[in-house]
């Protein structure tokens, strides 16, 4: 097992190879700079805070034990206080500089290493963000503040919390770091987070305004009047308009503009007139030109711009072309449909064209297709969500999985274009083809990460064995008695032993024979009968056995220490029962001490050591969001167990992880559910999860499906948006 402080060091693995660097200009990088070398003040004043509030008087407010914790946190943290400020202050510079560069805070990657996360190091991740939402608590409209300047900084035209590299996140990372050098005790470590993140929150609050200041004395601009956009990851917001209804699109068409606020028809009235009206040559021939348009984009020089002309800005031409009111509507939703999909900053870029060169297509089937607005699961909503969620999956342009579907996508759109008809059948088609591919790449996956499958199915039967063999080994220790370290040893490292033999070598061979015949050699010796032939067996059996124990130990790794108390144990007690007169059998225990015994006893329900390197998996996007706005909905989503329980290979999904909402798609779990692998940023590694870590991730808000809001929906909503802001 790795050392404790090793948990510490794993919470600086903030980004994994091959992350893009953040953008960032030279009065940027000197603004970072200059904030940078104002931490080890701020650490100055954190650390004189905590101590302050650590002392306040909490008469009836503590346990005695919590007490206890305070004072020695108290005193660690006096000793240790220039220790902690030049810790918090190099880790706080290593993680804001790694963000901006785009590469790895720590240098212990571990390529070739299998990853196991597990819930002790989500836990780790759960105190971390329990502890950026404090720092942003008191000091949240001056960090929406900063980030109007960042923004400028970073040459956006939009406000975005991604220009930031200074938020909550890497100074709550920070003081985890900082918190690790005070104290070796978890809970005490939690405590020193907890309080210190919320006398930073203050500290905060004021630094985050003198940096605004100090910026509009430079003459940067604010970001103020432009649109203000939410972080990846970030909790989404709630539908305005639930495209699920029945209807639901249908139920806009009245709402748009170019149909001059007239009722389309509805029923069996608008299906035949939709169906059955020849459209005029001058709307068929600007359709035509603008499929031409599509087709010359798609096909122009290497290099140039690919983007296709959008629908809306032909939208003009195409409602001049028709006086179908009907027409008119769709064409307008349409249009207004596709510049929202377009403009979504979910949707990779390289999908902006694959979806542009539908827009014509979708146009064509909904003119003719009264169902494309009746239903939300009509194949070309369907499609365009699948698209976009296949593509969001991938945060690196240069990853060779997202390079393969866009190459693929651009494909498929070709030769939808070249199909005779565009209906829903086409479509349909194509959708089936889209979800064969991506099979056929979730397999590739699948077979790359195939040592780490074979590794994971042995871990899990490794647990689910030493859990059988523990439980035969506790009912053979039910009539003898021991001390509690030798049953411990008996049922537990012992377990472990047989387990791992059994799965080496198999059950009928050596040395897994002769570790099962050290098992009753040692029971029978805990038993030794007063009789001189006994003791004569005993000391003629004790080398071998001895030398058995020695090398299980050995196979499993028993730390020195507990290998040293088992075997002074064992000495004392064959000593003894090597005296004549003194190693007689024990009576028979009654009913009741048997109860008693195994009441006493702590049987383990699975393997308390992980089987590979334990470090927090090398993942990273995004920024931080409350657990709390995280919650989802509905019954399923109110239970961790049955959300684990629907998990299926290929299902995408987000995680907080390491303080970063990072992208990853399921590649497998093991018979029994108790390991998940997943592919996550970098495609050469795979990352390992046990349930009860993400049950935790789930309980605390921090796991959600990837496609949460479909695309459609999401332009549906931004549609709504920008009609009642024009009313």
């Amino acid at each position: 097992m790795r050392r404790d402080a090793d948990q510490c060091d794993d919470i600086m693995l903030s980004r994994s190879t091959g992350q893009e660097p953040m953008p960032i200009s030279p009065k940027f990088r000197r603004f970072i700079d200059d904030e940078l070398s104002r931490a080890a003040a701020m650490a100055e004043r954190t650390v004189d805070l905590t101590l302050a509030q650590l002392q306040q008087p909490r008469e009836g407010m503590l346990s005695q034990t919590e007490r206890q914790h305070y004072l020695e946190l108290v005193a660690s943290l006096k000793k240790r206080a220039p220790p902690f400020q030049r810790e918090f202050s190099d880790a706080l510079k290593t993680l804001v500089r790694s963000e901006i560069e785009g590469t790895s805070a720590s240098s212990a990657e571990n390529i070739g290493d299998l990853e196991l996360m597990d819930e002790a190091r989500v836990e780790i991740d759960i105190e971390v963000s329990r502890a950026a939402e404090l720092i942003k608590g008191s000091a949240d409209w001056e960090l929406r503040e900063l980030q109007t300047f960042t923004s400028t900084l970073a040459g956006q035209t939009h406000v975005s919390a991604d220009t930031n590299p200074l938020g909550p996140l890497p100074y709550a990372r920070a003081l985890w770091q900082a918190a690790c050098l005070v104290t070796s005790v978890p809970v005490q470590r939690g405590i020193l987070l907890r309080i210190a993140a919320g006398v930073m929150s203050g500290e905060l609050k004021k630094a985050w305004a003198a940096a605004c200041t100090r910026l509009e004395e430079q003459g940067i601009e604010p970001g103020i009047y432009r649109t203000v956009v939410i972080p990846s990851g970030a909790a989404p917001r709630a539908p305005t308009f639930d495209v699920t209804r029945p209807g639901a699109l249908e139920s806009l068409l009245s709402t748009m503009p170019a149909g001059g606020g007239a009722r389309s028809q509805s029923g069996a009235t608008a299906d035949r007139s939709r169906a059955s009206h020849v459209r005029n040559p001058a709307f068929e021939q600007a359709l035509m030109r603008l499929e031409d348009l599509m087709r010359r984009a798609a096909t122009g020089p290497i290099g140039a711009p690919r983007m296709p002309p959008q629908l809306g800005e032909h939208r003009a031409s195409l409602l001049a072309s028709t006086s179908e009111t009907v027409d008119r509507q769709i064409v307008d939703l349409l249009s207004r449909l596709f510049e929202a999909v377009l403009s979504d900053r979910r949707l990779p870029a390289p999908f902006r064209t694959v979806m542009a060169r539908l827009q014509v297509s979708a146009l064509r089937v909904a003119l003719v297709d009264p169902g494309l607005l009746e239903a939300h699961d009509h194949p070309v909503w369907l499609l365009m969500n699948r698209i976009a969620s296949a593509g969001e999956t991938y945060s690196n342009d240069t990853d060779p999985r997202l390079t393969a579907l866009v190459a693929w996508c651009d494909t498929l759109v070709d030769d939808m274009a070249r199909a005779p008809t565009q209906d829903a059948q086409l479509y349909r088609q194509s959708l089936a083809r889209l979800n064969a591919f991506l099979s056929e790449q979730l397999h590739e996956q699948q077979l790359h990460a195939q040592p780490a499958i074979d590794a994971l199915t042995r871990a899990e039967r490794r647990e689910d064995l030493e859990r059988h063999l523990s439980q035969r080994l506790t009912e053979q220790m039910v009539p003898i008695r021991t001390s509690a370290a030798i049953r411990r040893f008996v049922t537990g490292a012992w377990a472990k032993v047989l387990a791992e033999t059994m799965l080496r070598h198999g059950e009928k061979v050596e040395p897994t024979v002769g570790y099962l015949k050290a098992v009753d050699e040692l029971l029978w010796s805990l038993r030794l009968p007063d009789h001189p032939q006994s003791r004569k067996r005993l000391l003629a059996l004790l080398p071998s056995l001895l030398q058995r124990i020695r090398d299980g130990m050995a196979l499993i790794g028993l730390p020195e220490a507990e290998r040293r108390a088992v075997l002074d144990e064992l000495l004392a007690v064959h000593t003894e029962a090597l005296r004549p007169g003194k190693g007689g059998e024990e009576p028979e225990l009654t009913p009741q001490q048997i109860v008693q015994q195994l009441r006493d006893e702590a049987l383990p329900t699975a393997s308390t050591r992980p089987p590979f390197s334990e470090s927090l998996i090398d993942l990273s996007s995004m920024e931080t969001v409350p657990a709390e706005a995280m919650s989802g909905s509905g019954s399923m989503d109110d239970d961790p167990a049955r959300r684990i329980d629907a998990m299926a290979p290929g299902d995408r999904y987000q995680l907080f992880l390491h303080g970063r909402w990072t992208r990853v798609q399921l590649l497998w779990r093991s018979v029994g559910g108790r390991f998940f692998l997943f592919a996550g940023v970098d495609p050469k590694r795979s990352h390992s999860v046990t349930r009860r870590a993400l049950e935790r991730l789930s309980e605390e808000g921090l796991m959600k499906p990837l496609d949460d809001v479909s695309l459609v929906q999401r332009a549906v909503d931004s549609l709504m948006r920008k009609l009642t802001l024009t009313q």
